[in-house]
Parts: C-alpha cells; sequence; structure tokens
C-alpha cells in the first residue's frame, strides 16, 4: 500500500472510513491498543465513528518492563473513559528465546490476541506508514526476500478471524497530529527507546537520516507493495504445480513430485505448501538445509524440520506437514472405555467420536462386551479370518506413519483384540494391506 501524502486532520478518520466500508462483514472489532500514542489514536477514532459498535480493546501485558502493570492499568481507565471495556491478556517470554526477545514477544503478543476469534472478528493493529517503511527496512538488512520486502500486509489471517492495519497508508505526521488535536493521553512504553532491539534502531538513528535526503515513507511504502504484487503473481504460478503433488492425505505431499522439480524452485514451493495449510513457514536457511538433508539422506533416513510447533516430516514417499499436537504422548494410552450396550456413539475424552456404524464396518456387530482402548506396542489383532497379526505389521502395510499410530482407536471383545477403526481419520492410506 503507497502511504498517503495527506498528513491532515482528518486523514486518520478517512482512512478508517473506508476501511469500515469496504468490510461490513466484520461485526465485531478488536483493537491490539497498548496504551501508546498510535493504539489510542486508532481506539478512539473507532469509538467515534462506531459509537455504540462491538469495540474491544485488547492489552496484552508482557511484563518486560517494570512498568507494565502501569501500562496495563493506564489501558483499563483509557478504555473505561470510552464506555468500553478492556480485555487484559499476559503473555510470559522466555528468559533466553532462540528467536530474540523482540521477535518472540512479537509471535506470543499475536497468538495473544489471536485467542477467541471468530470468521466475523478482526483485530485491528495501529501500523501506519513509518512502521511500515521501517519494516522493509528491516527485512532487507536480514537479507529477506519478497516475503519478507513485502512487509505488513493490510489484513491477513489471524487465528479463525482477521488482523487488519487500516492506517497503513497513514502518515506519522498525521497520527501526531490527530493525538493533539483531541488532547489525548497515553503512555510511553520504554522499551521503544530500547536501541538493542533492532527496530528501534532502525526508527531513531536510520530512518531519520535517511528522511533527510528521501521521501522514505512513500518510497519504502510503494516497494513493498511491489513485492506484495510478486508474491502474489509467484503464489498464481506455484498453485497449480502444488495441485499435482497433493500426497494421500490433506497436509501431505508426494516427495518424489515435489523433488522432480528444478532446485531453485523447491523452497518457494515447500513454503507456498506450508502457507496454504494455515501455518507460517520457517525461516530460509533451515529450510534450505531440510532440503540438503533430504536430497543427501540415505533410504532409511528421515531428516526433521521443527520450528513455531510444526514439523516436516518424511514416511515412505511422503511428505508431511506435522503439527505438534499430533506427535504428543496421548493422555488415553493404557486406558480402555467401555461401550455401553445399545449407544450409537461413544464420545472420548480427547474428543473423539466412535460411531456403532464404524464398528459395524471393522466387522464389530454385537457391542456387548466392546472396548475401545489404543496402542501401546506389542499388540497382536485377530483378523475376521480367524489370524493373528501384529498391530504394527498391520499399520506398515497401510503406511500410517509412525506419530499417527497410537491415536488410531482400537476395538477389544471381551478383552481380546479385533478390530483397529482405520476410517476414524477419514481418507487415509488408501492403499489396501498387502
Amino acid at each position: 500500500m503507497v502511504p498517503s501524502r495527506k498528513s491532515g486532520p482528518d486523514a486518520v478518520a478517512a482512512a478508517l472510513g473506508s476501511f469500515l466500508e469496504q468490510h461490513p462483514e466484520f461485526t465485531a472489532l478488536r483493537v491490539a491498543f497498548s496504551g501508546g500514542r498510535d493504539s489510542t489514536v486508532l481506539l478512539h477514532a473507532l469509538a467515534a465513528l462506531r459509537p455504540g459498535c462491538a469495540l474491544i480493546p485488547v492489552h496484552v501485558h508482557h511484563g518486560l518492563h517494570p512498568q507494565a502493570d502501569a501500562q496495563a492499568a493506564h489501558c483499563l481507565r483509557v478504555a473505561s473513559g470510552l464506555g468500553l471495556r478492556c480485555e487484559i491478556r499476559t503473555i510470559r517470554i522466555p528468559d533466553r528465546p532462540e528467536e530474540g526477545v523482540e521477535a518472540a514477544a512479537r509471535h506470543l503478543r499475536y497468538q495473544a490476541l489471536a485467542e477467541g476469534t471468530g470468521p466475523k472478528d478482526c483485530v485491528l493493529a495501529a501500523h501506519h506508514a513509518t512502521d511500515q517503511a521501517e519494516t522493509f527496512l528491516l527485512a532487507a538488512l536480514k537479507g529477506s526476500g519478497p516475503t519478507g520486502l513485502a512487509a505488513m500486509p493490510s489484513l491477513r489471517r489471524l487465528g479463525a478471524g482477521w488482523l487488519a492495519r487500516p492506517l497503513l497508508a497513514v502518515s506519522d505526521r498525521a497520527i501526531t497530529a490527530y493525538a493533539g488535536r483531541h488532547r489525548l493521553d497515553w503512555v510511553e512504553d520504554p522499551t521503544n527507546l530500547d536501541l538493542r532491539f533492532d527496530r528501534n534502531f532502525v526508527r531513531h538513528e536510520l530512518l531519520p537520516v535517511l528522511s533527510g535526503r528521501f521521501p522514505v515513507e512513500r518510497r519504502l511504502g510503494v516497494a513493498a507493495s511491489l513485492q506484495a504484487e510478486v508474491i502474489g503473481v509467484l503464489d498464481g504460478l506455484l498453485d497449480p504445480l502444488l495441485d499435482k503433488l497433493i500426497g494421500p492425505l490433506t497436509e501431505t505431499l508426494d516427495l518424489a513430485g515435489f523433488l522432480s522439480h528444478p532446485e531453485e524452485r523447491r523452497p518457494w514451493l515447500l513454503r507456498r505448501f506450508i502457507v496454504r495449510c494455515g501455518a507460517r513457514a520457517p525461516r530460509r536457511a533451515p529450510l534450505l538445509e531440510f532440503l540438503r538433508q533430504l536430497l543427501e539422506a540415505k533410504a532409511e533416513a528421515r531428516p526433521v524440520l521443527n520450528w513455531d510447533g510444526l514439523s516436516l516430516r518424511i514416511h515412505q514417499g511422503v511428505l508431511y506437514l506435522v503439527r505438534d499436537q499430533e506427535t504428543a504422548p496421548l493422555a488415553m494410552a493404557g486406558a480402555t472405555f467401555d461401550w455401553l450396550p445399545g449407544a450409537e456413539n461413544m464420545l472420548l475424552p480427547d474428543g473423539t467420536m466412535v460411531s456403532a456404524m464404524q464398528l459395524q464396518s471393522a466387522g464389530v456387530a454385537n457391542t456387548h462386551g466392546v472396548q475401545i482402548c489404543f496402542r501401546q506396542g506389542g499388540e497382536w489383532v485377530r483378523l475376521p479370518d480367524g489370524r493373528r497379526r501384529t498391530l504394527k505389521s498391520l499399520m506398515q502395510e497401510r503406511g500410517i506413519p509412525p506419530w499417527l499410530r497410537s491415536r488410531i482407536p482400537l476395538v477389544r471383545v471381551r478383552g481380546e483384540l479385533v478390530a483397529v477403526l482405520w476410517t476414524q481419520d477419514p481418507g487415509v492410506h488408501q492403499r489396501p494391506p498387502n
């Protein structure tokens, strides 16, 4: 988005009015409210434009400085003065996060803002044209490609809802003018002056020098918009290729087909695959290392890439995007659940629903004495023809990845394992057993 040259008193209201007009589908608005100048302007202007609407300020209490409690209290007072109820959400940043304090705080902040969002909910952030210029410069200094150089999108998914930045085309000067005209009161976050953080260094040391010679906000805003266009074109070219690579399950790729593409195209295909699954792509360096290991690995080797509660894994010629909850130990392991006589369904503690129809499809017609359990290891299954096979071999034949095996419900009748509810995971492993 190209930053506007308009710096008059109505620039903020005009930008917000345009956003609200373009997005009538958002019936509930939340404001990421730090208590600083920018978010105070955003909240005040929205309250004036939409009096009585479903507007909720949300303050993320990060605890990064001694004034954090006072900052949260200030947010409560300001919201109350506007007739609004501010929600306080507390995050705890690890002592030495691998990605750095700044990045970790940002990631956890958006996680907190995403909590409880629905399809018609939109969280609004107060980022403006100067913030966009800072983001572009930071991405360039870190050696980012088009995705990073596209800086901040004006609208993107956040949890089940959306995140919007309606002030990206508004100058810092217009924000200042609005705050002064309405005599707004705000707090300064002391961490914003800490030059140990890269963004603060760019804001206080680098941008002022560049702005003395160049119209930085406008030009870097144009540059970011052009990179966003490049990403849009690239995604349009990659999507048809990915559609031909979909594996036996959602969030999988056929490995041989993927590796048949040229080396320089694979990182872009993999990044686009991850984003289409609704996840954030990993950093480029570990992604390239994963691809290198994938090419150099022996047939039995299985390289893994872990990031943000996700992983890329390989099993029997299929590349999987796996979420941590799929690999976590199953709390129900070792437990058995008795089927109530005459019941049509059973709801397990993890939310899994098992139906009598599934039992019948698995060859269990009579539910008397039936129990549902899960794999622990070493089980044998009595097949309908009377033969007995190890559960492990049956799962291997169906190509079920190791991290999913403990999550497939098993059926015992009078203590004997007689069936596996393969259809519990729809569409899993369409290959018939040998």
